[in-house]
């Protein structure tokens, strides 16, 4: 059976910390410190950049306000909820960071079994309260973020919730890793898959053209990217270890996006680099960063936007990304002789069974074949040789809980004749 998630207070390099675990994935929530996830692992790999220098540190209003530009900004790392736009020409942008409030107020917190939830100080400036609610699952990957956006002024405010994670690009022993990777879906219906919005196009950015989705491969270099992405994913990948995570999020056609349309954001940046503004930066770090509509908050209303991280283990690159798996080659399904041969390359986010359902073309379920136990902690190779079925039209890759209930669909295809 699956393990029921733990949520537990305890010290975390000298801050007050929260921890959610499931026996899969583990959370570390710093409330104190702008309410960040500071840490989010799989097994014993760790997505998330945390700043070695700030570690444990606390600093005062006025410190973390300083002069009020970037230099003075206190990047503790993690991954933190933001207003958009940002900019510094008026009151409808967000002049951070630094900001003493938002970014590293003192966050309340409350607990329950399965979830942390995280409330910041009121905001005069952005007219916000900032809520983030993280929940873990038993037997899955899966972490649920869902951002609360609290107007408190007697006036309409229009902000974007901008989740940013900044996710560490390093080797193990400290070195840049140039081969972590950010796959992001781009729109066949834009003229630019993807705009420039600091420093300048650079090979960082590689368009597969055929299939639109564009990689972003680390190589720290200082930038920042906005897609419009309709596909409602995004993928980090660190190729070398092995080790992905997937980040879902609501995509809405006929909203308007901020950033000119930007449903997903991508910031580099590395010791040294050569910048435009003053930047220190204290690692080797991508930000792979989500953005809700703009949404229109009267006083005293609150709105949600929700991002779904998954990990796994998975070969990148990623194609795509459903709520139980992710996929590095697509399902197919050969027929000859009377023999199906189905193959692909997956990551699982759950613990469970993998199955091949032969299927009519009504849908109807002609046969079921087993193929094992799948884990977030290691890739799904299907190669499976089996007896085609009469009149099957379909055949579905699902997968199935710790308990044997039905979780989804992880890939599906179409039988196809061999010569």
């Amino acid at each position: 059976m699956s393990t029921l998630p733990t949520v537990e207070e305890f010290e975390f390099h000298g801050w007050d910390a929260v921890r959610l675990s499931n026996g899969i994935i583990d959370a570390v929530c710093v409330p104190e410190i702008g309410g960040r996830l500071m840490q989010f692992s799989l097994g014993p790999h760790d997505y998330l950049f945390m700043n070695p220098e700030l570690l444990g540190k606390r600093f005062s209003y006025e410190e973390h306000a300083g002069d009020g530009t970037i230099a003075n900004w206190k990047n503790y790392g993690g991954a933190k909820t933001w207003p958009a736009p940002q900019g510094w020409d008026g009151a409808g942008q967000w002049p951070g960071p630094p900001d003493p409030v938002l970014d590293s107020g003192r966050y309340d917190f409350t607990t329950s079994d399965d979830s942390v939830l995280m409330t910041s100080p009121i905001d005069e400036r952005s007219g916000l309260r900032i809520r983030r609610q993280v929940t873990l699952r038993p037997g899955s990957s899966r972490l649920q973020l869902r951002l609360f956006f609290e107007n408190i002024l007697n006036q309409m405010i229009r902000w974007s919730i901008w989740d940013v994670a900044q996710l560490l690009c390093s080797t193990p022993d400290g070195q840049l890793n140039d081969d972590c990777w950010l796959y992001i879906p781009t729109d066949p219906a834009r003229e630019r898959p993807y705009e420039i919005m600091f420093g300048d196009d650079n090979p960082q950015y590689q368009l597969d053209a055929e299939s639109g989705l564009l990689a972003v491969q680390y190589q720290g270099i200082v930038g920042k990217i906005g897609v419009h992405s309709p596909a409602g994913w995004i993928a980090f990948a660190d190729r070398r270890a092995g080790f992905v995570l997937c980040m879902q999020f609501p995509y809405e056609p006929d909203a308007e996006y901020p950033d000119n349309g930007a449903t997903v954001e991508c910031w580099t940046e590395s010791p040294g680099a050569p910048s435009p503004i003053p930047i220190r930066s204290p690692g080797y770090i991508l930000e792979a960063e989500v953005l809700s509509p703009l949404l229109a908050l009267t006083p005293l209303r609150l709105k949600m936007q929700q991002v779904i991280w998954s990990a796994a283990t998975c070969p990148a690159p990623i194609v795509d990304v459903t709520d139980v798996g992710c996929v590095h080659r697509p399902l197919t399904v050969d027929v000859a002789n009377g023999m199906a041969n189905a193959q692909g390359v997956f990551g699982c986010f759950l613990e469970g069974r993998a199955t091949l359902e032969f299927m009519d073309d009504a849908g109807a379920i002609i046969d079921r074949v087993e193929l094992g136990p799948v884990s977030p902690l290691q890739a799904l190779h299907v190669d499976a040789r089996e007896r085609i079925r009469d009149g099957t039209h379909l055949i579905c890759l699902r997968l199935l809980n710790a308990d044997g209930a039905d979780a989804g669909t992880l890939a599906s295809a179409e039988p196809s004749k061999s010569d």
